[in-house]
């Protein structure tokens, strides 16, 4: 549910931002949102009385360099070509094609972090790349590439990097995670922008820009990140693939568009690949290693250490330390369960 409620957020962004971006810079519009994403975030932290500084002061230099590279390839790589992926594309084809995120994540997690993927997974990613072909090839006077096809792509492509970097990340929370990578990606962007594109933006379109960035960028930040700590990157990417379906209805409701019949047959395939998911079940024996760490948990088969009476009935955060333990039961690739498969 965290993952489709993200999808949700983040499929209407498009549109929206198709509606508002005019004149505006494309690199100007990716740092808003991002930016907007940082600074809403923060105010739910400030509610909280969590000090983001000293989570970053607390992380390990392993996890700080994966923060680094998550900031830059999903943060300021990517949503600058997906601004100008907007800017010069319909917001059907660019919603439609943000599918293609979910491939790119999965195919990453597989080669680079050794996660499973089974059969079910691998025979969705498929139909929904299928469903991009037909979407990105222009079929007036010969096959052709769309150019605003080709940035989405480039925009999905550095996402699955993004997703498989966070979601190693775990000794940040989810909100302060999503907040500095909003806030260092949309100051970064929005000084590019000023420094090397053209472009005015009035307060309406800023303001506009800022408040998309806090629901479709940090809010859904943070519930796919919790979904990436509890069922893995492929996973949580082959459910937000629904996102952009919100997006596609919400064009032609909104803007009038009126899509080719290979974007709804591109549909059709894409919701057969997504479909596919729900019919997997991943079930074997394993052994956990001992290993010791912090991150927010209740106490479950994998989490059975003491705390004083009263302390450990709910969801809380703090060092400690797993048993080693062979077992076998329904899991997903999360932090618990990386473990080899034949």
């Amino acid at each position: 549910m965290f993952a489709i409620l993200s999808a949700a957020l983040f499929g209407v962004s498009p549109v929206f931002c198709k509606m508002l971006i005019g004149g505006m810079s494309p690199a100007l519009l990716a740092g808003l949102l991002y930016l907007g994403s940082g600074l809403g975030l923060q105010l739910v932290l400030c509610f909280q009385r969590k000090n983001s500084l000293h989570e970053l002061a607390q992380l390990s230099s392993r996890h700080r360099l994966k923060l680094i590279g998550a900031i830059f390839s999903g943060g300021i790589v990517a949503p600058i070509c997906l601004a100008f992926g907007i800017k010069y594309g319909s917001a059907s084809e660019v919603s439609l094609l943000l599918n293609l995120e979910t491939v790119a994540t999965t195919i990453i997690a597989w080669l680079v972090f050794k996660e499973y993927i089974g059969p079910y997974v691998w025979t969705g990613k498929a139909l929904i790349l299928i469903g991009a072909c037909l979407v990105v090839l222009k079929a007036d006077g010969g096959m052709t590439f769309s150019l605003s096809g080709v940035l989405v792509i480039c925009a999905c492509v550095f996402w699955g990097i993004d997703n498989n970097l966070t979601r190693d990340v775990e000794e940040l929370s989810s909100t302060v995670l999503a907040s500095v990578k909003g806030l260092a990606a949309g100051l970064f962007s929005i000084f590019l922008s000023l420094l090397f594109t053209a472009g005015a933006a009035t307060l309406p379109q800023i303001a506009g820009a800022l408040t998309i960035g806090a629901l479709s960028y940090g809010l859904s930040l943070v519930l796919f990140v919790e979904a990436l700590r509890k069922i893995g990157a492929a996973r949580t990417a082959t459910f937000f693939a629904v996102g952009p379906f919100f997006g596609t209805l919400l064009s032609v409701a909104l803007l009038g568009e009126r899509p080719p019949a290979a974007y709804w047959l591109a549909t059709v395939l894409m919701l057969a690949g997504i479909a596919l998911l729900y019919l997997e079940v991943h079930r074997h024996r394993h052994v956990h290693e001992e290993m010791a760490h912090a991150h927010p948990h209740i106490h479950d088969e994998h989490h059975d250490h003491e705390h004083p009476e009263g302390e450990g009935d709910l969801s809380h955060d703090h060092y400690h330390v797993h048993r080693p333990m062979s077992h076998s039961h329904v899991h997903w690739p999360d932090i618990h369960h990386q473990h080899h498969h034949h």
